[in-house]
C-alpha cells in the first residue's frame, strides 16, 4: 500500500500512526486517492505496484552474486592477460577498465575480489533513469527500455512511471502499443462512424497519448502493422518529439537491432523518425557486465 508522496497526514506512508501505541495505525485517504490515479493513468494491475526498490530487487534475485562473480573473474583474467587484453577493441576495454575500477575488482588466487558488485550487475543506462524519474536530472525526451520477454521491461516502465509521477506531481499515462494499434485500427472499419453513434474518431483516441505529460510505449515492437496505423504513431512520436514531453517506449531489443517483420514502423521508411528513436537514451535489461562480455562472441 503506497500513499502519496507529500501527504500531511502520513507523509508518504499510507498508513496513519496514531500518537497512542495503543490504538492501530490505519489506512490513510491518500492511498485511495493514489490507487484511483494509478488506475486513471492505464497501470495495468499487474504493475500497480511496482516500484524501483522493488524492482532492483527482484534484478538481484534473478542475477544473482554466483553468476556476477564468474563474470568478473573472466573480465579480470581477460584484461590482466597482455594479450587479452589487446585483442579488445579500445572502447570495450576502456568500458571494462570503468566497472572493474568501480566495482574494486582485483584477481586474487584465480579468482576475482570485489568491494561493490552493483557496477557490474545494473543494466545499462539504468542508473541515469533512475536520477530522471526520481530527480529530474539530465532532462531526457525518450528512455527505450529494451530486453527479452522475463525480463521486467514492463515493471521497470511502470515503476519508473510511478516515480517520474511521484517526482513532478503531474500525471502520466501507460499505454500497451498493441492493444492501442488495435483499437486504432478498429476505428477505420466500424461502421458506427457513418451514423455517428457512440463512436470515438482517431482524433478521440489519440488525443490522450499527444498530450500526456510522460507517456510509456509498452511494446512498441508489437504495434498492428497497418500502414494507417503507422503513420498514426509517427505522428505521435513526431508530436512528443516537437513538444519535448518525455517518452518511455519497451521492446524486445534495441532499435537498431530489429528487423521490420519485429518492428512494422519500419515500413514507413522515415529516416527522421529513425534517427530520433537511435538517439534514445537506452537501458538494456542485462547486466552490464554480462552484456559487454557477451558482445565479445558477437
Amino acid at each position: 500500500m503506497t500513499g502519496r508522496k507529500g501527504c500531511p497526514f502520513c507523509g508518504g506512508l499510507g498508513v496513519v500512526l496514531d500518537p497512542d501505541p495503543a490504538v492501530p495505525a490505519r489506512p490513510c485517504t491518500c492511498t485511495r486517492e493514489a490507487a484511483e490515479a494509478e488506475a486513471a493513468a492505464g497501470i495495468p494491475a499487474r504493475y500497480r505496484s511496482a516500484s524501483l526498490e522493488g524492482f532492483w530487487d527482484w534484478w538481484k534475485t534473478k542475477h544473482p552474486r554466483e553468476a556476477l562473480a564468474a563474470a568478473l573473474t573472466q573480465a579480470c583474467q581477460l584484461m590482466e592477460h597482455p594479450a587479452g587484453r589487446e585483442s579488445l577493441p579500445e572502447e570495450l576495454r576502456s568500458k571494462l577498465d570503468l566497472i572493474l575500477h568501480k566495482c574494486g575488482a582485483r584477481l586474487s588466487l584465480g579468482e576475482a575480489q570485489w568491494k561493490d558488485l552493483k557496477p557490474a550487475q545494473e543494466p545499462q543506462g539504468y542508473k541515469a533513469l533512475l536520477a530522471w524519474a526520481r530527480q529530474g536530472r539530465d532532462p531526457v525526451d525518450l528512455w527505450w527500455i529494451d530486453g527479452p520477454p522475463g525480463s521486467g521491461r514492463s515493471s521497470l516502465a511502470a515503476a519508473v512511471l510511478r516515480a517520474w509521477c511521484a517526482q513532478t506531481g503531474r500525471p502520466g499515462l501507460f499505454v500497451s502499443a498493441r492493444t492501442f494499434s488495435q483499437e486504432l485500427k478498429d476505428v477505420y472499419y466500424d461502421t458506427r462512424s457513418f451514423r455517428d453513434l457512440d463512436f470515438r474518431s482517431e482524433r478521440d483516441r489519440m488525443a490522450p497519448l499527444l498530450k500526456a505529460p510522460c507517456l510509456v510505449l509498452d511494446d512498441l515492437d508489437r504495434l498492428d502493422p497497418d500502414l494507417r496505423v503507422l503513420r498514426s504513431v509517427a505522428q505521435l512520436l513526431d508530436h512528443r518529439y516537437a513538444e519535448a514531453l518525455p517518452t518511455v517506449a519497451t521492446a524486445s531489443r534495441w532499435v537498431e537491432n530489429l528487423t521490420p517483420e519485429q518492428f512494422p514502423l519500419t515500413r514507413l521508411e522515415d529516416p527522421n523518425l529513425f534517427h530520433r528513436l537511435a538517439q534514445a537514451r537506452r537501458v538494456a535489461l542485462r547486466p552490464t557486465l554480462v552484456r559487454l562480455l557477451e558482445s565479445l562472441a558477437g
